[in-house]
């Protein structure tokens, strides 16, 4: 956690970098600069975005929050769950169920297998562990894990993906958490064991660096820490409260969401404990994207406003901001149309020279590099230290994905 001093430092640098977007936004939005109105506008709403996106990851860094173990015992009963869905490696899953098996904390483990395998059914009467199915695939991961609800009996459960092997003495460090009765879910960082295997894989780890560093500790003091689908414990009761796991394309964040405004608290333990796989490939990952983008605009436009009202303050703002990373895809189309507009129609969207655009420039790349670099302390490895240019070369590759995914959500278009 961060000391007194280093909190004192992060502030001093955030106090620094408000200083510099405020001198950027006077100058560059006076109104004798206006050029073209129609691409004025544009550049406004790129700039507007990129401000607001800054702002919303500063003031996490304000907050950074380790959660101390408790020092009391609970003993509570533990299920285990993992799905399998068809087409998947069958020697993925069997590294994961041998995983669970090794789990050294009492507990008992299901695989929600979506394929009824007779293979799998077989691995897992070796393996001691029992073996769900069901007849419909209704409400995709989340109705599988429903299902096997309706048959397990423990106080808390964790939910693991297929490609996500875990540590024996996860639960161990998971469980403890819950001494407090309040809290309804316990999140783990989500790592990845591939990240090297090829540049998808390393770019798609990078992006998460950050966020499981440094802005989901934050959110330990905001009470709003995200539910990840991967490696995420849930009190049986708080699930039981909300009719279950959550359906829909991100259904990990609308059981958060439920959750929250059912007055259930969270806890993020930045430990890695599991380790799953990275998408290797554009296709796997731009497939990863356009669900995840669709997902969570769905909830942005039909979820949101129906809690909004149960909602703190805090997650009112959470909830509502957090989508800003999927509308990238809008903001660079628009950054794309710019100079292609301004060159075949010889406009310009601005009439500042481009020294004064760089002077007024030059203090907010200066600071977002300072913080950025200061905050690295809080990655979750030493290896994650860095600028992170493929995960951002992936992320500007991945506009259009962003996009779909936006306009799929407009138009209520359903995706796999």
């Amino acid at each position: 956690a961060p000391t007194k001093y280093e909190k004192w430092v992060i502030r001093v640098l955030v106090l620094l970098g408000l200083g510099s977007l405020g001198h950027f936004a006077y100058w560059f939005y006076q109104p004798e600069y206006r050029g073209n109105l129609l691409l004025y506008i544009f550049i406004s709403l790129v700039f507007g975005y990129g401000i607001l996106r800054t702002l919303y990851i500063w003031y996490h860094y304000l907050s950074i929050r380790i959660p101390e173990t408790p020092t009391e015992t609970t003993d509570l009963s533990v299920d285990v769950f993992t799905t399998y869905f068809p087409g998947e490696p069958l020697e993925m899953i069997e590294n994961t169920l041998s995983a669970i098996k090794n789990i050294t904390y009492p507990h008992t483990a299901y695989l929600c297998d979506e394929a009824n395998s007779p293979y799998l059914k077989e691995r897992c009467r070796e393996l001691g562990i029992r073996h769900m199915t069901r007849d419909n695939r209704k409400d995709a991961k989340a109705g599988n894990i429903n299902n096997a609800l309706k048959k397990a009996t423990g106080d808390i459960c964790l939910i693991l993906d297929p490609d996500h092997v875990p540590e024996p003495d996860i639960l161990d460090q998971i469980v403890p958490h819950f001494y407090n009765e309040q809290i309804g879910f316990v999140q783990i960082v989500q790592s990845y064991s591939n990240k090297r295997n090829s540049l998808v894989a390393k770019g798609a780890a990078e992006q998460t660096f950050q966020f499981y560093g440094p802005m989901m500790m934050s959110m330990n003091s905001y009470g709003t820490v995200n539910a990840i689908g991967a490696n995420c414990t849930f009190r049986r009761a708080a699930l039981d409260s909300i009719g279950g796991h959550a359906p829909g394309l991100a259904e990990d964040m609308h059981t958060a969401m439920r959750l929250h405004a059912k007055g259930w608290k969270s806890i993020y333990l930045p430990k890695i404990m599991a380790r799953g796989l990275a998408p290797e490939t554009l296709t796997g990952f731009f497939k990863q994207q356009l669900k995840w983008s669709r997902g969570t605009f769905e909830l942005l436009f039909r979820v949101y406003p129906k809690l909004f009202r149960d909602f703190s303050l805090s997650q009112k703002i959470h909830y509502g901001l957090i989508p800003l990373h999927f509308l990238a895809g809008l903001i660079y189309l628009l950054s794309f149309s710019i100079p292609i507009l301004s060159l075949c129609f010889s406009l310009t969207p601005w009439k500042g020279n481009i020294l004064f655009f760089l002077i007024i420039l030059l203090p907010v790349t200066l600071s977002n590099v300072l913080i950025r670099a200061y905050i690295q302390k809080w990655v979750i490895e030493s290896d994650e230290r860095g600028f992170h240019l493929v995960g951002g070369m992936l992320q500007i590759t991945t506009w259009w994905v962003y996009l779909l995914g936006f306009l799929y959500a407009i138009i209520n278009k359903d995706v796999p």
